[in-house]
């Protein structure tokens, strides 16, 4: 198979082109199938940049989720943490706060 992006002759098993890299077989996400060309795949019609940017939307969300929950449980251990110190005031109108909201 010749690259079609250098002309440099590669393997048809080949996934990348060996001299500049380029990606010569696209493996379908979905359904796995590989063809010569990217876009969409031709066997069930997926769209790969944006199954790709919805892959990286699900990421960002869990993420974030992720990360409100440690921030969460970081506050509730400093007003235990404080707990000897403020009497527990702290506490009780921290625990207050977060059932209003």
């Amino acid at each position: 198979m010749e690259c079609p992006k250098c002309k440099a002759p590669n393997g048809d098993a080949e996934q990348f082109c060996r001299r500049c890299h380029a990606t010569l077989l696209f493996k379908c996400p979905s359904c796995a199938a590989t063809q010569r060309h990217g876009g969409t795949c031709d066997k069930c019609g997926v769209d790969f940049a944006k199954y790709g940017a919805m892959l990286v939307a699900q990421e960002q969300t869990r993420v974030s989720s992720e990360r409100e929950k440690s921030v969460e449980k970081a506050a509730i251990w400093k007003q235990i943490i404080l707990l000897p110190i403020t009497g527990g005031y702290s506490l009780i109108r921290f625990l207050l706060n977060r059932s209003r909201a």
